[in-house]
């Protein structure tokens, strides 16, 4: 019988449980992108939470297309002692750890999917993979492509969103492209060895019919390609989840699952993931192999490690939604 606590490893890299902390944007990061001591801190208390891996939070690939205030960036060799720093204090505690990839836009604005001409997108997979090229050499042991919430990457697959006519638009096909492109070009130059992830909506806030028919049909082409595992999250962006304590649980486990039976990579699942009773039994009647939490490891980072010790009782986040802090996005009711 599968359990939480079962090691399971992808791609050669061993994660010690079924539980993953989802890539959850700090706000914590120096001016120039620099993993700063605060930062570090939230890093290894994390890791010694006992999650099996952790994901790290939306990394900008280059100096202008930073557009989230704190963000972590990985340009550059200035980048690499800190993120060197962040997975040998996991390696260290046997968390593996991925980067979170990201494009959101540039110089502070936040691009939908019609505004940036078809050259700048042809130029976004060689970006992604310079960006893998880093994350390897700064001893991640992957990276996911950041394509859900809403921005810039999972427009592309919205179908609404999504008004191109170029070879970027115009059809379900046509709106995989980009991110088909950067998943190959990734893979190219991180090596076939190197686990590589992707996080996409099944469903967004005004329910749009055809979002999960996208989620489903990108995944499949993308494990057709060889991708390693898929996250399936939605709602566009944290912010959609905070209803308080009437927020059902595991809020995708049916899209989740949709998908996890449909492809060969495994499946985590993201949102509102709040108890063992509740991820076990999906864990039970479903292919889904991992599940991801965000706001529970800000209220808890040893939330895992409690569960673990016995102590079962559900993750104390009321998804009340007051994480999100000009002055660092961490739980009001912990200090970290």
């Amino acid at each position: 019988m599968k359990t939480l606590f079962d090691a399971v490893t992808v791609k050669g890299v061993r994660f010690s449980n079924r539980l993953l902390r989802s890539a959850t944007w700090e706000r914590l990061a120096d001016d120039a992108g620099r993993i700063t001591p605060e930062l570090a801190a939230v890093y290894a208390r994390l890791a010694a939470g006992g999650v099996g891996g952790i994901i790290v939070s939306a990394t900008y690939l280059d100096a202008i297309s930073r557009a989230l205030p704190g963000q972590i960036g990985l340009c550059d060799a200035t980048h690499l002692p800190g993120h060197r720093g962040l997975t040998e204090t996991a390696r260290a505690a046997g968390v593996p750890m991925l980067l979170q990839l990201s494009f959101a836009g540039r110089d502070g604005v936040l691009w939908r999917a019609g505004d940036p001409p078809t050259a700048e997108l042809d130029a976004l997979p060689a970006l992604f993979a310079h960006g893998a090229r880093l994350a390897r050499e700064a001893g991640y042991a992957g990276a996911q492509i950041h394509s859900a919430h809403g921005y810039f990457l999972s427009q592309f697959l919205h179908p609404t969103a999504n008004t191109r006519t170029d070879a970027y638009g115009g059809s379900p096909a046509k709106g995989r492209v980009l991110l088909e492109a950067i998943y190959a070009a990734m893979r190219r130059e991180a090596g076939e060895d190197f686990l590589l992830a992707v996080k996409l909506d099944c469903r967004d806030l005004g329910e749009t019919p055809g979002v999960f028919e996208a989620c489903l049909d990108t995944a499949k082409a993308l494990d057709a390609a060889g991708i390693d595992l898929v996250e399936v999250s939605g709602l566009g962006g944290n912010k959609g989840l905070c209803n308080g304590s009437e927020q059902a649980e595991s809020v995708f486990g049916r899209e989740a699952a949709a998908v996890a039976a449909a492809i060969r990579a495994p499946v985590a699942l993201v949102g509102a993931n709040r108890s063992v009773e509740t991820m076990e039994a999906l864990l039970g009647r479903t292919d889904i192999a991992f599940f991801a939490l965000s706001r529970p490891l800000l209220c808890e980072p040893e939330l895992v490690a409690r569960w673990r010790a016995g102590n079962l009782a559900p993750s104390a986040c009321i998804s009340c939604g007051g994480c999100y802090n000009d002055d660092g996005n961490r739980c009001l009711f912990v200090d970290l």
